[in-house]
Formats: structure tokens, sequence, C-alpha cells
């Protein structure tokens, strides 16, 4: 393991043809994808690149779900949770289908009960 990467400094790296930078991991919300391009939607901005989401799941911890086979999102920035929508903190929402919502509620459960202080 690099001895300069840890948790708290995680990042997706961006790469396009008019920009290269990282995306903090700390401030995504959730990342989903639109046909071939990956949509990062972060506290900062979104960002926008060419990809594939199994890529860009390697750079993400156990903070992050996949509750879609187009869709990751990020259990530590849901504030609430109700009628297939999530809440995300800084006003965010996203709907998912009532399958997905269901699994992902059921994973959100574990993960309140596991990280509770």
């Amino acid at each position: 393991m690099n001895s300069f990467v840890n948790e708290e400094e995680s990042f997706i790296p961006v790469i396009t043809r008019k920009e290269t930078t990282r995306a903090d991991t700390r401030e995504v919300f959730y990342i989903e994808t639109e046909l071939r391009i990956v949509n990062i939607y972060a506290e900062s901005r979104v960002y926008r690149f060419y990809g594939k989401l199994d890529e860009v799941m390697k750079y993400l911890n156990s903070n992050f779900y996949r509750c879609h086979k187009s869709c990751v999102i990020n259990l530590e920035k849901i504030v609430r949770m109700e009628d297939g929508t999530f809440f995300f903190s800084g006003g965010m929402t996203l709907r998912v289908g009532q399958n997905s919502y269901r699994q992902t509620r059921n994973h959100y459960i574990r993960f309140l009960e596991q990280n509770a202080r």
C-alpha cells in the first residue's frame, strides 16, 4: 500500500481532455452513469468524464453502496430516506426504483447500526 495515501485523503481521479483533477470521496453524494459518462455529484461540483462505474468502484471504501448497476451512493451523506428518495446533506436528492430502494434501505439500516456512536 502506498504510504502517502490514507482513507481520509482518498479520491477518484477525473481525467478529461480539458481537465485532470481529483474528486475527494468525502465530498461525494452519489455517482451515476449515463451511457458511457460517469457523473460524480459532490459538494463542490459535478464531475463528468468517460468511463465505467466498475473502474470508479476501486477507489471507494465501504461507505459507498452500489444500489443499482448504474448508481453508487455514499451512505455517510444520506440524511434520510423516504418513499424511494434519498435525501442528502446540502439538499440534494436522488430517486431510485422500488427494488433498489428496498435493498439500499436495508443496507443503510445496517450501516447506521454499525456506525452509531
